[in-house]
């Protein structure tokens, strides 16, 4: 090694004996004086020098005249020293060229020359990425000095962003690799952008190792410009774009399709656009024909095949363009997962408003023809508990009249056919969410076990039924009694489903919906109880749980049903401001879901269950009722219960007849009895007007349908007091003689 670095050749050593003759020499020596190892063995020393020499008079290193084979000479430096070998003491002599070592030294010397005045901005860095030279074009091109830079990391003058390809690419030279940058981008001092094209290449030691980086990077002319910046814009886009030939094979693509597909860019190139996308050749061959002026091609939908073995749905865009290497096609690639995924998520949104849509017009119906129905049912249940009575007393006189026990067991049946009608109108009312409901602050959890209670007898015994809960379950605020019959219409459903025995699973659990999750069920965002009925039955067909919860729809035999157990079930959910839904699949069985907004309250304790037939209080003949209803067999029906009650009664068909008839009635009126819906004056109306004049009278509403007196919640407020139409002589009276008890 000499000055500035200079890699030298091996010296030439041979080994002689005391006799001067040469036993041993090394390839150096062979190379040096052109000989074979053969020719120089035993061959005197003095045979290479140009004139004798006394090497006991040598001490150190020392100049003499050397010769070669060819008959050549040259200047050599030669050193001796004594060793001792088994064969005995022999002189070890190391012979340097000296012509070579200065010719190396010049040669160097016009190599950093060379470097140091060359137009490209040079500059070398050590193993650890310290710039250890500058050259003059460097100092030009980036603007700053040789002295600035020189021990500083070779990516000061690199954008920041790129910090991660010096990194890469120092990483490639130290094991050996030249890497090639066409499209780099250097920092000046003044903080202006270079374009560049970048070259690094390893410097190796004199030992064959590496011991840094050569940097040279040339600055691009504009046509390399302009392919820099689409190189660029080309790596910029996020769509994947491969530009293959004629021939499907694929000359060019971005960083995005190598991402997209799995594959580095230099895995890409040369490889045929089936390996990519099998069925786009077609397209591609198509596209060849086509004038490059045309517009982009219409999209084709197709697989994509990443190199995992992964597969997605695709699109993808053709056009072509003329280049000086032949027609060039670019394939852009859409990968269209999440377009697909948004779209099926649309659809199934969009037929779940019109299914929503569908079971409120149904429900408006249904509510409409329930509330015509309900006073049909309550003119013949009241008649009929009016004939009932007035039966059983000429029984009393004569209880051997066989047509009269057949008259009573006649009214029996009128009555029991009423009062099924009635159910039948209650679940209407609930599907059409206009039923009558009394919410509180409850527990599902007690709900739940009240329910299994009451089924423990009804399921069978080969139905298995368990609950489990959360053990600090948040409280709902709804009408405990419709949702216990929730409870008891999806038990019974899951009962017919499991004709040979199973599970039934009701679990509550709270959960909490962000904005994403609630829109999917058109809720808010919030806490929520979560209740799953869960069976282990038979299951349903997609057409039959798309229509689950329209009324008087039911796969049962003809008697076995009337298609309103789930009707009801979606409008009293829907009533408490909360969502069902159903998952089925036939032989996997039936799960139903029901979400209730969970409450702030505390839960209060629930009532006992009211005795139906407890005795009415005793009526007072002086109390004095004043009856509304726009139907005149309603009306006179009640006159006879209440007159029979032994209550005097006033009686008006409409609000407006009413108002007149209790102003110019001089007495006491204590009751007002008044349906709710009725023509000009509501029965709200005609209360609040007759109130102004008779603050101490009590106000009972008789509706089938109180959709009038429910709160924006859908509730009944706490002063209303309501019966419910259709109803019998002793419900009727029951519910007057407790309006008009003492508070």
């Amino acid at each position: 090694m000499t000055e500035h670095g200079v890699q030298e050749m091996p010296p030439a050593i041979v080994a002689i004996d005391p006799d001067g003759r040469i036993t041993q020499a090394n390839s150096g020596a062979e190379d040096l004086f052109g000989y074979s190892w053969d020719e120089l063995s035993l061959r005197p020393l003095d045979d290479l020098l140009r004139e004798p020499a006394e090497l006991g008079e040598i001490t150190g290193g020392v100049e003499m005249a050397c010769r070669r084979k060819d008959g050549s000479e040259f200047h050599a430096e030669l050193s001796l020293t004594q060793m001792d070998t088994p064969e005995g003491q022999l002189t070890s002599v190391a012979i340097r060229d000296l012509g070579q070592r200065n010719r190396a030294v010049e040669r160097m010397r016009w190599l950093s020359a060379i470097v140091e005045h060359a137009h490209a901005p040079i500059v070398s860095a050590s193993t650890d990425g310290t710039i250890t030279s500058w050259n003059t074009a460097a100092e030009r091109v980036y603007g700053w000095t040789a002295d600035e830079m020189i021990g500083r990391p070779i990516s000061t003058f690199v954008e920041p962003v790129h910090a991660d390809l010096v990194t890469e690419t120092l990483t490639k030279v130290l094991e050996g690799e030249t890497v090639h940058i066409p499209d780099g981008q250097i920092v000046r001092s003044d903080g202006r952008r270079v374009a560049v094209s970048v070259s690094a290449s390893p410097i190796v030691g004199p030992h064959g190792g590496i011991a840094g980086m050569a940097y040279a990077a040339r600055d691009l002319s504009d046509s390399e410009r302009a392919e820099a910046k689409f190189r660029w814009l080309l790596n910029a886009t996020p769509l994947p774009i491969v530009g293959v030939d004629v021939n499907g094979r694929i000359r060019m693509a971005n960083t995005e399709a190598a991402r997209t597909f799995g594959y580095l860019v230099d895995d890409l190139i040369g490889e045929q656009i089936e390996t990519l996308l099998p069925d786009a050749q077609k397209a591609v061959a198509a596209e060849s024909h086509h004038d490059p002026r045309d517009a982009v091609s219409e999209p084709t939908r197709l697989a994509g095949y990443r190199r995992d073995g992964t597969v997605f749905p695709a699109e993808i865009l053709l056009s072509s363009l003329l280049t000086e290497d032949g027609l060039l096609i670019a394939v852009t690639v859409h990968d269209i997962t999440a377009r697909l995924e948004g779209e099926a998520e649309r659809v199934r949104l969009e037929n779940e408003l019109q299914r929503s849509q569908r079971l409120d017009s149904l429900g408006q119906l249904a509510g409409g023809v329930a509330h015509d129905f309900n006073n049909v049912l309550a003119i013949i249940l009241s008649h009929a508990s009016i004939a009932e009575e007035d039966l059983s007393g000429l029984a009393a006189g004569n209880s051997s009249d066989d047509r009269l026990a057949g008259a009573r067991r006649a009214v029996e049946q009128m009555q029991q056919a009423a009062e099924r009608g009635s159910r039948l109108t209650k679940q209407l009312l609930a599907f059409g969410r206009r039923e009558v409901v009394r919410p509180q602050v409850f527990l599902l959890s007690e709900a739940m076990g009240d329910v299994v209670r009451l089924l423990s007898g009804t399921l069978g015994a080969d139905v298995r039924v368990s609950t489990s809960s959360d053990p600090d379950l948040w409280p709902v605020t709804a009408d405990p009694g419709r949702i216990e019959q929730v409870l008891v219409n999806l038990a019974v459903n899951a009962r017919d489903a499991m004709p040979k025995g199973g599970t039934l699973q009701i679990d509550a659990v709270n959960v909490a919906l962000d904005s994403a999750q609630a829109a999917r069920y058109g809720l808010t965002d919030g806490r929520y109880v979560q209740l799953r009925v869960t069976d282990t039955g038979t299951g349903m067909p997609p057409e039959v749980a798309e229509r689950a919860f329209e009324p008087f729809y039911t796969t049962k035999p003809e008697g076995q049903g009337t298609g309103l157990g789930l009707a009801s079930v979606y409008g009293i959910v829907s009533q408490a401001a909360g969502h069902v839904y159903l998952r089925s699949r036939p032989g996997w069985g039936t799960s139903v879901t029901v979400l209730l907004p969970a409450s702030s309250g505390e839960p209060s304790a629930r009532p006992g269950a009211q005795n139906p037939s407890a005795p009415a209080e005793e009526a007072k003949p002086e109390r004095t009722v004043l009856v509304v209803d726009d139907e005149p067999d309603l009306r006179k029906s009640i006159e006879i219960i209440l007159g029979r009650g032994g209550y005097a009664v006033l009686s008006a068909g409409s609000g407006d007849e009413a108002a007149q008839l209790a102003s110019a009635y001089e007495g006491s009126i204590d009751l007002l009895l008044t349906d709710v819906t009725m023509p000009g004056l509501s029965g709200q109306e005609v209360a609040r007007r007759l109130r102004l004049e008779r603050p101490s009278m009590r106000v009972l509403f008789m509706s089938g349908f109180a959709q009038p007196l429910l709160t924006s919640k859908g509730t009944i407020g706490p002063d209303v007091t309501l019966v419910e139409k259709p109803f019998t002589r002793r419900s009727l009276l029951a519910k007057v003689a407790e309006v008009l008890a003492p508070a």
